[in-house]
């Protein structure tokens, strides 16, 4: 990427731009002659004496005759006027081809520029997301590239096209008489210089008028939050007169930018109008002394006209120049971090994949973030092939880094990790995409079904493209025009060798077998039923689903549970489904029919009204907005809750709010039809068990009946084209694969209802064969925006699957099954070695209960040790010198700071910080640092020596509960609660200590989420260790 903005323009547009500067260049010949034609008409066609004339002895071209074609002054005149309207339109051909050529250029670049920041985003090292957000990177991608697309059609044509139209006016002007081309020329300086000054003052006042803008508002908010104490203080008056103050402020800037703006317009106006002024003096004076002709006059009048637009753009195009300058050096400087991945190591496939199945080992790897701070120092250590290797870690940071270094998903500072002798920071990703599984405790999805999802890990053969078809062959085309992906990403990228299946049908058949071993078969299916299905494309599944019909109605019978499920009944309401489908009793097929429209639809609206709904739907709409707007105000946009229990979206709140507040005031007379219809739509989403707000009673229902027998018996002919009814014989492919088993709803205000019928539904469809079925069509289901619509459990679940449908070589699971309990992970991760075989390293906080592990490793201070050594860490750590000699003090405070759970999951910028604000002191034995009953002010982290932690008994006598070392917290209940303190801390030794400030400490709880919830965890974790040690105690006694 180009640091110069017109070299990136001129590398990647050159054909386009030299193109379009040739027929800019040929185009201004035909500009000139339009410019000379007038004279020519005025002079000669008009003003001439009669007789014949020469039509091509154009004045310009001499006194000899172009092209000789005699012609008598009428002819003369029609014919000249006739190639003057032809010029205006070759002209206008010309700028119209010039500006689509300038158009497509600028489009076919900002196509480029946000294809390389994506692609370059792709290649940014994991750290620099922690500066620069994915919304900032959205934002620059869309918003800010979006004014360059301009720019760079303009950057090198307009500048010939407006500079070569604005010398063709002055060299005509000069051409015609030297004086009145001077006289055009004199003003343009004047202007180009005076106006920009003013301009620029104006800009200067306007930016602080914005300042001061902003601090009203500020001086607002705090007024309006802190109204309370204006009021209890009689601070009102005062307020006020400070909001004058500031207003009269505005005012006077406001006053200020008039004065000058239309001064400037003044100006400029009496500067543009001089040059007429000496046109008319001095040109009139040259025509009555028979020095100019008239027809020159006219013209050169006619070419000032147009003189005005290109300098204009060329003035515009100076600012535009500067502004795009300064965005793409911005641009620039975002999106070229050190570190950056190559292009090649992201996109280069190898045509041979290597295999990563042996030992791996790991030499001398250490990591120093971009503060400086060494979180991964110097360790070595081996993993064998085929085994697991269990990876503990008290810090979340230190777990996430090394999880990642192991991925090569992060760079190391230093040593390596190979594999068959292959380092693993020279792979591809191609490789290490292949071969390297990973899973975090927060997997990604996105916004599609969870088949993309599911497969997301096997989709990188990239399928050939047959090239017969003319508009696929177009989009290639322009794609490479833009240097964008020739690749189509609607053709099937699933790797069916990578996942050892042969073809589309195995691959699901053995997804579904890999989502049982995970214990995710049980919530797919559920999640199947709820899913609808095409009878056309699967007509196995349709005929099978009548199948299990019939035999679902026999099951509940026999077992006396049909009450728990709610039949479609024509001659019966169903209070288990919405209103709409109530009356229509069928699925619509056609969007007028579907449930937000049926308000507008004069059909079911004439209905309504003729059993005398209408007022009635307008008033439960009322009720249903009011509703709606109290419990929903208040909840995030894109806040799954919408989906699950509101039949209103959240774009439509704000306006319905306003709709409910009309209506209390004014009547809902007031509202508008567009309003009434919005409210009168919203009870045809209700369905009264489920929504419960009592306002489709039995009165209601009977009438909603006879609206439906009322459209079914009058429009007959809406069934098969608009409506597919409700029929116990056929497979209706508007209602979920459980609507149509059971052909009704479940009564889920039975207790326990909903297990039981899934019991039975399950029974029923593994009698049939059709539970693999049912799991195969929840791939269809949109997981949401981050997997919202999934929970926890199930998005790790799935990410498992997802790494063991490619069969890695090496799989890397951090914390990745935390969301599930201890049996469930035990149950999983034994049946991991049946499922493929790989070199597992498991990482997490504490040891998996129940895992299978060929070595235990630990990870502290960011050294590994095995297990039996880290058991004796604390005495060596108290002997051993700072291993970080290339970090500073506070580097090596942050580091002890960060091996604390309680401050484990914090950012190394906030380590340092509270770090850099504490204070550092010193005791000597014997002297006291917290004394039993003061009030507490601070917490301590001893950076080196012991202290006893003493209880002082009421008759004096001291008991020493335990002893404390190195890199321990003491005191920090006093951060957390305002409590005296309960035990001394002496020191027993020369000890130095952290004195943390409160206030800091404060701050972090309040705005930092994380260790907010790390610290609630942390002192969870006492509270449960205090109850278990009671109870020890009392079991003692």
């Amino acid at each position: 990427m180009e640091r110069s903005l017109f070299k990136f323009i001129w590398r990647y547009s050159k054909t386009q731009q030299i193109a379009t500067l040739l027929l800019i260049a040929i185009s201004l010949p035909f500009l000139y002659l339009s410019l000379d034609l007038p004279k020519t008409i005025v002079n000669k066609a008009i003003g001439g004496e009669g007789g014949t004339y020469q039509l091509f002895q154009l004045d310009f071209l001499g006194p000899e005759p172009f092209l000789d074609i005699p012609l008598e002054q009428l002819e003369y005149l029609f014919t000249l006027c006739g190639l003057f309207l032809a010029l205006v339109c070759i002209n206008g051909a010309f700028k119209y081809r010039i500006n689509v050529l300038k158009g497509v250029m600028g489009e076919r670049m900002l196509r480029r520029i946000r294809y390389m920041l994506l692609e370059r985003s792709l290649r940014f090292p994991l750290p620099h997301f922690q500066k620069l957000s994915s919304g900032e990177i959205v934002t620059m991608v869309n918003a800010e590239v979006e004014p360059l697309a301009g720019f760079f059609g303009d950057a090198f044509a307009l500048l010939a096209f407006q500079g070569g139209t604005f010398l063709t006016l002055m060299v005509f002007m000069f051409v015609q008489d030297p004086l009145l081309g001077l006289a055009a020329f004199i003003s343009i300086p004047v202007q180009g210089y005076v106006i920009p000054k003013l301009q620029m003052k104006i800009n200067l006042l306007a930016k602080e008028r914005v300042l001061q803008v902003r601090l009203l508002s500020n001086r607002i908010n705090e007024v309006i939050g802190g109204v309370e104490d204006v009021h209890a203080h009689d601070h009102s008056k005062y307020a006020l007169a400070e909001l004058s103050r500031r207003l009269g402020k505005i005012f006077w800037i406001r006053f200020e930018i008039y004065n000058r703006k239309f001064f400037m317009k003044f100006l400029n106006n009496f500067i543009g109008q001089m040059t007429p002024f000496f046109f008319y003096s001095i040109g009139g004076y040259l025509v009555i002394q028979g020095e100019l002709t008239f027809g020159a006059l006219v013209a050169v009048l006619a070419a000032y006209k147009d003189l005005a637009a290109p300098w204009k753009e060329l003035l515009n195009y100076y600012q535009r120049l500067a502004d795009s300058r300064i965005k793409y050096e911005q641009l620039h400087a975002q999106f070229v971090p050190e570190g950056m991945m190559s292009a090649d190591k992201l996109l280069a496939s190898p045509e041979e994949v290597p295999h990563l199945d042996g030992d791996v080992e790991v030499n001398g790897l250490s990591y120093v973030d971009e503060d400086g701070l060494r979180l991964i120092d110097n360790i070595s250590f081996r993993m064998e092939a085929q085994s697991t290797t269990m990876l503990t870690c008290v810090s979340g940071s230190s777990r996430d880094i090394i999880a990642r270094l192991m991925a090569r998903l992060l760079t190391p500072s230093r040593g390596s990790i190979t594999s068959n002798g292959i380092k693993f920071s020279d792979l591809n990703e191609a490789v290490t995409g292949q071969r390297i599984g990973f899973l975090s405790s927060s997997p990604a999805f996105f916004n599609k079904p969870i088949a993309d999802n599911l497969f997301m890990g096997i989709s990188q053969s990239i399928p050939e493209e047959e090239d017969d078809d003319p508009e696929r062959r177009k989009e290639r085309e322009e794609a490479e025009a833009s240097g964008n992906s020739l690749h189509n990403d609607q053709l099937d990228w699933t790797n069916y060798a990578l996942a050892g299946q042969p073809g589309y049908e195995e691959l699901r058949h053995h997804t579904v077998d890999l989502l049982k071993s995970v214990e995710l078969d049980v919530d797919f299916f559920e999640l199947g039923l709820r899913q609808t299905a095409n009878p056309e494309k699967n007509p196995l599944l349709a005929e099978n689903v009548l199948t299990a019909r019939n035999k679902i109605r026999r099951y509940l019978d026999e077992r006396g549970m049909s009450d728990l499920v709610r039949n479609y009944d024509f001659l019966s309401y169903n209070d288990y489904t919405t209103v709409a489908e109530n009356i229509l009793f069928a699925r619509p097929i056609t969007d007028d029919f579907k449930t937000e429209n049926l308000a507008s639809n004069p059909i079911i609206t004439g209905l309504l009204d003729e059993f005398g709904l209408t007022d009635e739907f307008i008033n439960i709409g009322k009720l249903c907005a009011e509703t709606m707007v109290e419990m929903f105000s208040d909840i995030p946009a894109g806040h799954p809750f919408f989906e699950q229990f509101s039949f209103v979206d959240e774009d439509s709140l704000p306006d319905l709010k306003l709709m409910v507040g009309k209506a209390n005031k004014d009547g809902i007379a007031s509202l508008s039809d567009d309003q009434r219809r919005a409210l009168m739509g919203l009870p045809f989403k209700l369905t009264p068990q489920r929504h419960r707000l009592g306002l489709i009673d039995n009165r209601t229902q009977t009438r909603l009946l006879a609206v439906r027998r009322a459209l079914h018996e009058r429009h007959t002919d809406l069934i098969g084209t608009s409506l597919q009814l409700f029929d116990t014989g056929k497979y209706n492919d508007g209602l979920s694969i459980q609507e149509n088993i059971l052909f009704g709803c479940i009564a889920y205000g039975r207790a326990d209802a909903n297990q039981l019928i899934l019991s039975a539904l399950t029974e029923v469809c593994d009698e049939l064969d059709l539970r693999e079925a049912v799991i195969r069509t929840a791939f269809n289901f949109e997981v949401g925006i981050g997997g919202a619509r999934l929970n926890a459990a199930q998005r790790q679940k799935l990410a498992l699957v997802r790494n063991i449908l490619k069969k890695p070589d090496i799989l890397i699971i951090n914390d990745g099954l935390n969301a599930l309990d201890g049996e469930a992970q035990k149950r999983i991760a034994g049946r991991l070695p049946e499922l493929f075989d790989a070199s597992i390293l498991w990482i997490a906080s504490t040891v998996v209960p129940g895992l299978s592990y060929s070595q235990h490793l630990e990870l502290t201070g960011g050294q590994i040790k095995s297990a039996d050594e880290a058991a004796d860490r604390q005495k060596q750590e108290a002997d051993e010198p700072e291993a970080a000699q290339d970090t500073s003090a506070m580097n090596d405070e942050a580091q002890i700071l960060k091996t604390l759970p309680l401050f484990s999951e914090l950012e190394a910028n906030r380590l340092k910080l509270l770090a850099f604000t504490a204070e550092k002191v010193s005791y000597k034995p014997g002297e006291i640092m917290v004394r039993q009953g003061d009030d507490g002010d601070a917490a301590y982290v001893i950076l080196d020596g012991e202290a006893d932690v003493v209880l002082e008994g009421e008759n004096g006598q001291d008991t020493v509960l335990f002893q404390l070392g190195r890199a321990k917290i003491v005191g920090e209940l006093a951060l957390l609660c305002d409590t005296p303190r309960t035990a001394t801390i002496r020191a027993v030794s020369n000890l130095k200590a952290l004195k943390l400030n409160k206030e800091v400490f404060g701050e972090m709880a309040r705005h930092d989420a994380n260790f907010a919830f790390q610290m609630t965890k942390d002192l969870s974790q006492r509270l449960v260790n205090t109850t278990e040690e009671l109870n020890a105690v009392r079991g003692g006694d």
